[in-house]
């Protein structure tokens, strides 16, 4: 049986069907009936909290300690990544060289490599710090991308 089967034998169907009996008694008793879940709603609420607790608490008895790793295991992954992403950001970088850029465009360019430059002497500062190196990334992302939009303007 196909789906144009099935639409047919549907329009065929009757519009309006007569109910046997008088629904309105009914559906009156069941609007004017009183609520009977306003005890449990309480009961249920309470139970609830009641679990999220026994919850957290389990969690706090039970999970695990995490130690951050010492500082020294953090500074080598930090300079390890940053290495990795600025070599990774020269080679993108690579596929534009002599390509002509508008001197607007090359003004914003400086301004990014200064703060790289910048960022990379603050790594050397403070050579544990994931926010520098998160720094260092979005700004190379930016970089990339301007370049690629000024070449291709």
């Amino acid at each position: 049986m196909t789906e144009i089967d099935l639409r047919w034998q549907m329009r065929q169907l009757p519009r309006e069907i007569e109910p046997t009996r008088d629904l309105w008694p009914g559906i009156l008793a069941g609007i004017e009936r009183p609520p009977v879940r306003a005890r449990r709603t309480w009961f249920a609420g309470f139970a609830m909290a009641a679990s999220v607790l026994l919850a957290a608490g389990l969690f706090w008895k039970l999970a695990p300690s995490v130690a951050p790793p010492p500082p020294d295991m953090t500074a080598r992954i930090v300079s390890s990544e940053s290495r990795a992403i600025t070599t990774e950001y020269q080679a993108a970088l690579r596929q534009f060289d002599g390509a002509p850029i508008a001197a607007p465009m090359s003004e914003s360019l400086g301004a990014l490599d200064r703060s790289v430059h910048q960022i990379q002497r603050a790594l050397v500062a403070d050579p544990d710090s994931l926010f520098l190196l998160q720094q260092l990334r979005r700004t190379y992302s930016r970089r990339l991308a301007l370049t690629q939009r000024a070449v291709a303007s």
